[in-house]
């Protein structure tokens, strides 16, 4: 299951179809991008209603997904983004571009350095019992208000694709 969209995006790349790439891009950092928005809005509210002990049995259905899912599609919409750009020969020197890039990279730090570091300590956690219940429920409230950060960066990526769908900067 976790490998579908990596085969989904080598399947698009080599049909050399631009309209599936696009698509597949736009779906892909949809997904992405909802859910951050469920994790970072609607998830912190509900967890921030909750006790440890519901917030630790929510932990441990959440984060098994996430620990997969989020690494999975972020990286195939990262890369399909880049093929996009590469097909609409969007100059890399484009303010718009540079801007676009550095939030991705943005990121991809706060994505595979804090999250998925946070996600794996409280996966291992879950396996070894759960009985740290302060580390699970800490770790999980720190990764939902990462979530709403990466959420904000995200609107901002869209703001500055736009352009380029756009084609203002081109």
């Amino acid at each position: 299951m976790l490998l579908v969209p990596l085969v989904l995006l080598l399947v698009v790349l080599y049909s050399g179809d631009f309209y599936y790439l696009e698509y597949f891009h736009v779906i892909t950092g949809s997904a992405w991008t909802g859910m951050d928005l469920v994790m970072g809005l609607f998830f912190a509210f509900v967890m921030r209603g909750l006790s440890n002990p519901e917030r630790v049995e929510v932990s441990k259905r959440l984060i098994p997904t996430m620990l997969f899912f989020m690494p999975s599609i972020a990286s195939v919409t990262v890369t399909a983004g880049l093929y996009t750009a590469m097909h609409l020969q969007i100059a890399f020197s484009s303010s718009y571009f540079i801007a676009t890039g550095i939030i991705v990279l943005i990121l991809i730090v706060q994505g595979f350095a804090l999250f998925l570091p946070n996600e794996l300590r409280i996966y291992l956690e879950i396996l070894r019992g759960g009985k740290d219940v302060g580390k699970i429920v800490r770790l999980t409230m720190l990764n939902l208000k990462l979530s709403l950060s990466q959420l904000v960066f995200q609107i901002a990526v869209i703001v500055l694709m736009a352009h380029f769908a756009t084609g203002y900067a081109l």
